[in-house]
């Protein structure tokens, strides 16, 4: 036998107690782990012979305490389908008497009479013998492995899975896999570390064959333990690298995805991510990792939903999903990732995926994830072409992003009344993102005659004036864009309740702190006046156009769009009870109105241009009212030619009025509009003549240009550079 020989000679004249055993049975395993075959022949040899030893002297001492049990199991148990007949057998001699030691030390039965013909049946020619022996003894030995020791029989076993041999590498697959499928009920404590063995070893087992047992290994656990195993591999940091997402992919691919997916739901439901932060409470990690958890339970969902070989399972559960991950969405809009320590598998696998890096994104992707799986491709399609995405991530935007996801969903059939029901709830939460999520969902809903169907609309429109007194100006604007779109949704309700709207929407016009609630109240004012005609919207009538013009001038363009839409609806809507009262009132906006002709943002200057056209039949200017009715297809540019044309042969008293309204935007506050009106004094020059302005008026036009032209703004530069030219004014006019 050699050195081993002496070796094993050597220590069977020690005491044999547990300490020793334990220590020796280290220095037998790196013989069994040998590559050389002699080596672990004789190994096993030597094992069998300790273990016969160590089970007579249990025989003569009644000792207890064997330790090793699990490992040694977990180390020996491989040989059993060793390609020979002597390493098998010795491998099985070894087992039995693990077996039969461990039986007496726990008192209870090992199956003694069953275990010797089996080992005995290890040495049979016969692959089918073989094969049946094997799965009967790992069976009766796996169900004696006692719960303490079961990671101490995983690590070896596992171990064994490296062997060199392939036969003694898939039989260590196989009893880890009977072990688990045997006694994993009773493991529930022992699950964190299991995992935890495991996934150390992923790397390490890249061949298909073998990473299969440590897969369905995992798959076996959560059999047994769903909540412990979505715990422990909650514990991994993001990002998540290759190996736990193909932890969460198989698991998500068998069949209790159903269970599974429930219980990640409910822990994103109840993670609490959308209470502010109190003062008080945790350290600083404790709350970043409180940050953390929901996002790894997100990325969870979408892993999982991402592998499903079919729907059916994200159908049953998305009524249920879709709030839980709109109130993820709608936590994470804006923030930073919490930070984490990243593992190196982390930080190599970080790479190309950017939404781990941004916490709304990773959210977002993981809603897409699952209406992938439950929508139609041309949804999807239609959310990426109208921005929908791009806009849910940017706080800017994330109230449009919001209407055009709601939009879709609602063409695509997937919003029900339960989910109508929790973001109602959302209207009051403590948090301004929720209501703002559910501001935004509102606004698009109101729309859709459904919700009179399922008799929501009355509380969700009496809820959507209250929110237009919302601290958030971002919920006031959702809550005005709302009530607006009841033309759509609800045209008769909001004849009957009328004079609520209307007056709730004037009231957002004063909310001049709020750009953005005035534009939609005045978009929302629009579409309202629109419906109900002059004569319906009464006495109103008179507040909203006396308001509506004080915003023609405005800084933000989205405004003066709004505040000429608004004019020219209220022109088109004023019933003979108005009329006289409108015309009044254009004479003094009509100059503004011709001014922004040459409004420099686009979608305000052709508001301005259609709100011009409906004017027109309030003005006294019978050319001018006559051009504009005719020439229809001419651009705002033209336009506003053709008008300057027309007040130089017809009014020159107006031409004067049209000027001063433009001197009035030469030392403004806005460059572009500092600019448009010097420009369209160009235009009454060049249609006029400089002879037009009385020299009281040209020495000041001259003077105010030559400061003009050092503005700041290159814009106010050229255009007051431009008119100086254009006027001859480049020297101030003398006096006579």
């Amino acid at each position: 036998m050699g050195a081993l020989g002496e070796l094993v000679t050597a220590l069977l004249e020690e005491d044999l107690s547990s300490d020793w055993l334990s220590e020796m049975l280290h220095v037998l395993e790196y013989w069994l782990t040998s590559a050389k075959e002699w080596e672990w022949e004789r190994a096993l040899q030597a094992c069998a012979q300790l273990l016969g030893a160590f089970e007579e002297r249990f025989e003569l001492t009644g000792e207890t305490s064997f330790g090793p049990f699990g490992s040694m199991v977990g180390l020996l148990a491989p040989f059993t389908c060793d390609s020979l007949a002597t390493s098998r057998q010795r491998a099985g001699a070894c087992l039995g008497h693990l077996l039969r030691i461990q039986g007496k030390t726990l008192e209870t039965g090992a199956e003694e009479d069953e275990v010797q013909p089996l080992c005995q049946r290890l040495s049979a020619p016969d692959a089918e013998a073989l094969l049946q022996a094997s799965s009967r003894l790992r069976k009766i030995v796996c169900k004696h492995i006692p719960p303490a020791q079961a990671t101490d029989f995983l690590s070896a076993a596992l171990d064994g899975m490296l062997s060199a041999r392939s036969a003694c590498a898939q039989a260590a697959g196989e009893w880890l896999l009977t072990f688990l499928e045997t006694c994993g009920g009773q493991l529930f404590a022992e699950v964190p570390e299991i995992l935890s063995i495991i996934y150390i070893r992923m790397p390490t087992m890249q061949q298909d064959t073998l990473r299969h047992f440590l897969l369905e290994a995992v798959s076996v656990l959560a059999l047994y333990h769903p909540g412990a195993v979505i715990d422990s591999l909650l514990q991994k940091q993001l990002p998540m690298d290759s190996d736990t997402e193909e932890l969460w992919r198989v698991l998500g691919g068998k069949f209790f995805v159903d269970h599974f997916l429930r219980v990640l739901m409910e822990k994103l439901k109840n993670s609490g991510s959308d209470q502010p932060r109190t003062s008080s409470a945790k350290p600083e990690a404790d709350e970043e990792e409180a940050a953390l958890e929901p996002l790894k339970m997100t990325r969870a969902i979408s892993v999982v939903v991402s592998a499903l070989q079919s729907p059916e399972a994200v159908q049953r559960l998305l009524p249920e999903l879709l709030p839980v991950l709109l109130k993820q969405i709608s936590a994470t809009v804006g923030k930073e990732m919490p930070s984490s320590p990243l593992s190196t598998r982390g930080k190599l696998f970080l790479k190309g995926h950017a939404s781990d890096d941004n916490p709304c994104r990773l959210s977002l992707e993981t809603l897409e994830a699952v209406l992938r799986t439950c929508l139609d491709g041309k949804w999807l399609w239609l959310l990426r072409k109208q921005g929908a995405w791009a806009a849910l991530e940017d706080p800017r935007a994330h109230h449009d992003g919001v209407c055009l996801l709601t939009g879709v969903l609602l063409r695509a059939g997937t919003i029900s009344l339960p989910l109508v029901l929790v973001l109602t709830q959302w209207l009051d939460a403590p948090s301004a993102n929720l209501r703002v999520m559910a501001a935004a969902f509102f606004a698009e809903l109101m729309k859709e005659p459904a919700l009179q169907e399922w008799r929501c609309l009355q509380p969700i429109a009496r809820a959507l004036l209250e929110k237009l007194r919302d601290s958030s100006s971002t919920v006031r604007q959702m809550a005005a864009r709302g009530l607006g779109n009841l033309v759509s949704g609800a045209p008769e309700k909001l004849r009957k309740h009328k004079g609520a709207v209307l007056e709730a929407l004037r009231r957002g016009l004063e909310d001049v702190a709020a750009a953005e609630v005035v534009s939609e109240s005045l978009l929302a004012l629009a579409k309202v006046v629109t419906e109900l005609k002059g004569k319906a919207v009464g006495s109103t009538f008179r507040d909203i156009a006396r308001a509506t013009k004080g915003f023609f001038d405005a800084e933000q363009a989205s405004l003066r769009s709004a505040a000429f839409t608004l004019y020219g609806v209220l022109a088109a809507s004023a019933t003979r009870r108005w009329r006289s009262f409108f015309t009044e009132e254009l004479g003094s906006t009509w100059a503004s109105l011709v001014l922004h002709l040459r409004d420099p943002d686009p979608g305000a200057s052709m508001a301005c241009q259609g709100a011009l056209r409906l004017c027109a039949p309030f003005l006294g200017l019978r050319r001018v009212r006559q051009g504009l009715a005719v020439n229809t297809r001419l651009s705002a540019a033209e336009l506003l030619g053709d008008v300057c044309s027309q007040l130089a042969q017809e009014s020159p008293e107006h031409q004067q009025t049209l000027y001063v309204a433009a001197r009035r935007c030469f030392l403004g506050s806005c460059g572009e509009l500092q600019a448009a009106a010097l420009d369209v004094t160009g235009v009454l020059v060049e249609h006029a003549g400089i002879e037009w302005l009385t020299r009281e008026e040209a020495m000041p036009l001259s003077a105010t240009l030559r400061v003009l032209r050092s503005d700041g703004d290159p814009r106010v530069q050229q255009a007051a550079a431009r008119l100086l030219r254009d006027t001859g004014l480049e020297q101030p006019p003398r006096r006579r």
